[in-house]
């Protein structure tokens, strides 16, 4: 029997997954190497969050990434993927002062960027930029609970939804989203009590960062998921591997052999055809002070 040929993700195939109850798989890419590996395994959802400007670009926090930092990974994932569909991040205050300037940053992730969707964090009072961006025909992909890019608030970092009014917000929040048209959400450091109810509550994809295993697919950052960033990772996350050693040993290996003189190995130079290094030899003499003499 011939292999099933691989298709290109689209809404339609997140809607009937969810509808089939079979798991959807997303993961937080932005950069070349990492995005292509993951496309090639073969995510749903190959996201361009936040963490990719504050990981890469050293930002401690998230209010500070500039949009343009947040395009030029989205076209670094998008020119070397092929089957996950791309969802890149809209930074902070990029769809918040009006929805003109809201329509115009999120059509410039797709047209420039390469997306096929957008990310907006916010709750019931920022749903309506997200309708005006559903309704210039770009879909929208929502964040509820813990927002990184909203740690200005009282709130913080942390769980979202550990009593029964925080979870009211969450879920008002989440109701304002899927009004407005959001073709999924990413629920993050919620209880899993709380996003079992949500996946349950909604036709729309429930895909949890921190939340249990009961909704309708799991997110985590693929720098983390190797042990590859420049933060801690939350304490609720784990790491399947650990890159950072191997890096480091690699590092190590080719510093001490260009100080030991070994590096680059002698089978890896290249001479000139033979005779015309003597051709040189008899022209310029080794020290150019003495020529000039």
């Amino acid at each position: 029997m011939a292999p099933q040929q691989r298709r290109k993700v689209s809404l339609k195939s997140l809607r009937e997954k969810k509808r089939r109850g079979e798991r959807i798989t997303s993961i937080g890419v932005y950069d070349s190497p990492l995005a292509a590996i993951a496309d090639q395994v073969g995510f749903d959802l190959l996201i361009i969050g936040n963490a990719g400007p504050m990981s890469l670009f050293g930002h401690a926090d998230p209010t500070t990434v500039k949009f343009e930092e947040q395009l030029f990974m989205t076209q670094a994932v998008s020119r070397v993927t092929k089957y996950g569909l791309i969802v890149a991040h809209m930074p902070y205050l990029s769809y918040h002062t009006s929805k003109e300037e809201a329509v115009r940053n999120a059509g410039r992730l797709i047209a420039e960027g390469g997306a096929h969707t957008v990310k907006c964090e916010g709750n019931r009072h920022t749903a309506d930029y997200v309708a005006e961006i559903v309704r210039a025909g770009i879909p929208v992909m929502g964040h509820i609970g813990m927002q990184a890019s909203r740690r200005v608030e009282q709130s913080g970092f942390g769980i979202k939804g550990r009593t029964a009014d925080e979870a009211r917000e969450i879920i008002e929040g989440a109701d304002a989203f899927v009004d407005a048209g959001v073709f999924s959400f990413i629920l993050e450091q919620v209880p899993a009590e709380l996003a079992e109810f949500l996946s349950k509550r909604y036709d729309v994809p429930v895909i949890t960062l921190g939340g249990g295993t009961k909704a309708d697919g799991v997110y985590h950052i693929a720098g983390d998921v190797v042990g590859y960033s420049a933060f801690q990772m939350p304490k609720n996350r784990r790491s399947f591997t650990n890159v950072q050693p191997l890096l480091e040993e690699g590092i190590i290996k080719y510093k001490d052999a260009v100080l030991n003189g070994d590096y680059p190995f002698e089978e890896d130079s290249f001479s000139m055809n033979d005779g015309e290094f003597e051709k040189i030899r008899s022209l310029y003499k080794h020290d150019r002070r003495e020529t000039a003499a």
